[in-house]
């Protein structure tokens, strides 16, 4: 069967049964309607950690194993099926102040396949986040991160000639304070990330410095003004001339009502780039997000962006600008169980190259709880990637994922 008509049957399937369920859950229904089905507290079956003085530790560790028709996601004739196993530990410290706030996390991912041993990985992070109250309506806000990732095969930049992943480490630090008086919230903040590309992907390696400022003023409870600017530098350390300065501003409305949350945002965006060959790029930015509780059962999640705020791309060494929307359907089929539907669909454009990436991800799911301390998740995702203005075959690949968790 064709994954399009796979996925279309289990998401029919989902949206046929949620009646049938929502009915039998009334007897004991969410305690609110303005929460989603992810962020819904379930006593009985979310993880309760340990305390440990002022602090709560949580824990996990998962065992994943994938299934993948396309490991490479190369041209159909190189393709190559993959079995690839993942370890994954992590661990949160929070604290459980009255005032002031602090937390600690970190984790590992290891990968390792079957039979395609060069593309083992082993990608890790360590956070920390802060926030220190001023008075009840003011607060200073800090967060450093640390961490080595991976560049997945599925996005559009990878080339399947690579012969070893895209690793890179990256580290970021912002600072900021924020600032709430009558029907007004103010927030600037600084920050910086630092990435590292490994091999000879390191012509990439830059330095971004930002400034972004917000201000909100609520109209009533359930609608509010945004205004948010955002100036960054990139200094790249070994191609001086892909180096820039952008400045992007965005205007729209925050939303929380009962039935829908979140905040749609548009503007412009504009980019100077030292290379004279591709000058200045400007136009339409925006950012979306938005949660409609339509059941208290089932929450429907929007979202999307435009900006030319991607890292330099590492196979054209262009810049590019990214248009991306898609929506995520999840449904509380049990209260221990979740059911997901998502389509994720975006475009690249580069400039001055005539060249423009298309890309599309279909994925359905189930999240399983059995109790405080295991849980377990499937997935099925679905890839196309389509190029235009360059001599590069489309592609598209297959995987299934089963994931087992074991928590503190």
């Amino acid at each position: 069967m064709h994954p399009r008509r796979l996925l279309a049957g289990l998401g029919a399937l989902l949206i046929a049964i949620t009646p049938v369920h929502a009915l039998a859950q009334t007897a004991n229904p969410p305690e609110h309607d303005s929460v989603s089905v992810r962020d819904r507290e379930r006593p009985e079956y979310d993880a309760q950690g340990k305390r440990l003085g002022a602090f709560v530790l949580n824990a996990s560790l998962g065992f994943g194993v994938t299934s993948t028709d396309n490991l490479f996601v190369a041209r159909p004739e190189l393709a190559a099926d993959e079995i690839y196993f993942e370890v994954s530990p992590q661990a949160a410290l929070v604290s459980d102040w009255s005032r002031h706030a602090l937390a600690i996390d970190g984790g590992l991912t290891a990968r390792r396949h079957q039979d395609q041993t060069n593309e083992d990985t082993d990608s890790h992070f360590l956070r920390a986040t802060g926030r220190f109250d001023i008075s009840s309506g003011t607060a200073i806000n800090a967060s450093a991160r640390t961490a080595h990732q991976v560049t997945p095969r599925t996005d559009p930049d990878v080339s399947d000639t690579d012969g070893v992943p895209i690793e890179y480490d990256r580290l970021d630090g912002t600072i900021g304070v924020s600032h709430r008086f009558a029907r007004f919230t103010v927030r600037a903040d600084a920050g910086q990330s630092d990435y590292d590309y490994d091999g000879s992907q390191n012509f990439r390696d830059n330095v971004e410095t930002f400034l972004r400022g917000r201000i909100e003023a609520e109209l009533s409870p359930s609608l509010g003004l945004v205004l948010l600017t955002t100036a960054d530098e990139r200094d790249y350390e070994n191609t001086p001339t892909l180096s820039s300065d952008g400045r992007t501003i965005l205007a729209g409305v925050a939303l929380g009502a009962d039935r829908m949350r979140g905040e749609v945002l548009v503007g412009q965006f504009e980019r100077e780039y030292n290379s004279p060959s591709v000058g200045t790029v400007d136009g339409v930015a925006g950012t979306v997000r938005l949660e409609w509780y339509l059941t208290q059962l089932t929450t429907v999640t929007f979202e999307g962006r435009r900006n030319a705020d991607d890292q330099i791309s590492g196979t054209s060494g262009q810049p590019f600008t990214t248009t991306e929307y898609g929506a995520r359907v999840d449904h509380e089929l049990l209260r221990n169980v979740i059911l997901t539907v998502g389509y994720r669909q975006g475009e690249r454009n580069y400039d001055p190259l005539s060249r423009r990436d298309e890309y599309t991800e279909y994925q359905v799911g189930a999240d399983y709880q059995l109790n405080r301390r295991v849980a377990i998740r499937g997935r099925f995702t679905y890839d196309e990637i389509d190029y235009s203005g360059v001599s590069i075959d489309d592609r598209d690949v297959s995987a299934f994922t089963i994931d087992l968790t074991l928590r503190l």
